[in-house]
């Protein structure tokens, strides 16, 4: 399971969705939980008239409104969904009867925009987006060891320890990197004058007479000085992680150094390329608080210009 969080995505961290590390989540899950969980399943389902899968983890999906559509969720794409999520109560008076209590209905209507990969959503989540085709809605009844475990939530409301739950969930996109970044220059009305073989997009914003060029400063070992801003592709829009303005290279990017090596003291540019030149499946993180600066496989863009060479 991976042990860092989205920072870009906090949203989803506020709201529950995110993976957590396995304290939250028994992984194994005892067996008499697991056992009671899939009795209140069942009892809810069949009182709600579900019809619907049982997987071998114990997630009951129930596909609420098919979709024809041949695209589907995979590690990697961008995974647009509105969702609302709910916990499946025993009542009080009669354990018989169980209800669902709405406890999170922010992205009811709003989608939610996920970086999609594995260890990314609590399990159950995981598990069902991956059953879904593209414009689809479905119910996933979760149990509790893959949603909140044996610690629960104090989100929005509270999901008590042990507690199976329900998402209702609408799958509206599965983007690939390259429709992402396709969709991003239209949204943006971006025109660049070259595409290379590695998938950077290149376009120079101002150019300059000067002779020194960072390709070959480099090459001499001479001191290149820079200012940029470094933007995550979401949604259709992106976000900034990164607006050092000083050094070369921070992070060893290789669409940034490619793009870097067209350009000459006095120049700027605007740079946009997939994660296989970025910070590919491994995303950005930071050790400290376990945060990603930039999720795995995300595309970005870069806004360079070049100070000095010296």
């Amino acid at each position: 399971m991976h042990k860092f969080h989205l920072l870009v995505f906090g949203v989803l961290l506020l709201g529950g969705l995110a993976s957590c590390n396995t304290q939250n989540i028994d992984p194994n899950g005892t067996a008499a939980t697991l056992v009671a969980d899939r009795a209140t399943i069942n009892t809810y389902a069949v009182s709600k008239g579900l019809s619907g899968t049982s997987t071998a983890s114990g997630l009951y999906f129930v596909s609420s409104k098919p979709s024809s559509s041949t695209v589907v969720p995979a590690f990697g794409k961008e995974l647009e969904f509105t969702y609302t999520l709910s916990a499946l109560l025993s009542t009080t008076t009669n354990a018989g009867i169980v209800t669902a209590k709405t406890i999170d209905s922010a992205y009811a209507k709003t989608p939610a925009f996920v970086s999609f990969f594995d260890g990314v959503l609590k399990a159950g989540l995981q598990e069902g987006l991956l059953l879904m085709h593209e414009g689809e809605s479905a119910i996933f009844l979760v149990p509790s060891k893959l949603a909140f475990g044996e610690v629960g939530s104090s989100i929005a409301d509270s999901i008590p320890a042990n507690t199976p739950v329900r998402f209702d969930v609408t799958l509206n996109r599965a983007r690939t990197e390259d429709q992402q970044i396709s969709e991003y220059i239209a949204a943006n009305k971006l025109t660049f004058t070259e595409t290379t073989a590695s998938g950077l997009r290149f376009v120079r914003t101002q150019t300059s007479t000067s002779v020194d060029s960072v390709k070959t400063a480099v090459s001499e070992g001479k001191t290149v000085t820079v200012r940029y801003v470094g933007r995550q592709l979401h949604a259709k829009t992106a976000l900034g992680f990164d607006s050092t303005g000083t050094g070369l290279n921070q992070y060893n990017v290789p669409g940034f150094t490619e793009g870097l090596n067209k350009l000459r003291v006095g120049e700027k540019a605007t740079l946009l390329f997939p994660s296989s030149i970025g910070y590919g499946n491994d995303g950005l993180a930071d050790p400290v608080t376990k945060l990603y600066k930039v999720a795995p496989y995300a595309p970005l863009r870069y806004d360079v210009e070049v100070v000095s060479v010296k």
